[in-house]
């Protein structure tokens, strides 16, 4: 199985639309991320944990989830790669086959994720602009939110699987 899903990179200029893009299969089993350099590996682990704390039952695969940092965005930065941890979450879980949703092709998610299960969104105006202009669908927790392309709520996608907290940052409008 392969998919990808959409999110962004903070620039001085703004946020940046990125790709993850992943697949499973049944080689060594394991699950490796690419493209975040020394980042990968703790966000990894926080992965890890956060599902295996939950009790969930991933298949026994190999799951490979890549970021396509293009040079132009500059130096990763812990400030921005944070961001990117819960897409991560939810790609791999989608991999997984945990996820009731049947494509992430055309989906956007942000946000940091801690060891204790807590999401933070970083939600702005300008990511709801990204999410329009690409015609992606935000999937999100944040009431209140209007979009052209709708929202998926993530306490909705989850909660047939596990409990996640959520918390907001930024105004969104």
């Amino acid at each position: 199985m392969e998919t990808q899903l959409q999110s962004c990179y903070f620039t001085k200029k703004g946020p940046s639309l990125i790709t993850l893009f992943g697949y499973s299969s049944k080689s060594i089993p394991g699950l490796e991320i690419n493209g975040l350099g020394k980042f990968g590996k703790s966000i990894k682990e926080k992965i890890v944990f956060v599902t295996r704390t939950r009790g969930l039952q991933v298949p026994i695969k190999r799951f490979v989830l890549n970021a396509e940092i293009t040079d132009d965005l500059g130096d990763l930065e812990t400030s921005s790669v944070k961001w990117l941890e819960y897409p991560l979450l939810l790609h791999y879980w989608f991999l997984a086959g945990l996820l009731p949703i049947s494509k992430l092709d055309n989906c956007f998610a942000l946000g940091s994720l801690s060891p204790s299960g807590l999401v933070e969104e970083p939600l702005s105006h300008q990511v709801v602009e990204l999410c329009e202009k690409n015609q992606l669908h935000l999937i999100s927790s944040s009431v209140g939110i209007d979009s052209q392309m709708g929202i998926i709520d993530c306490k909705d996608l989850f909660g047939q699987v596990t409990h996640l907290d959520f918390k907001c940052h930024g105004k969104v409008g």
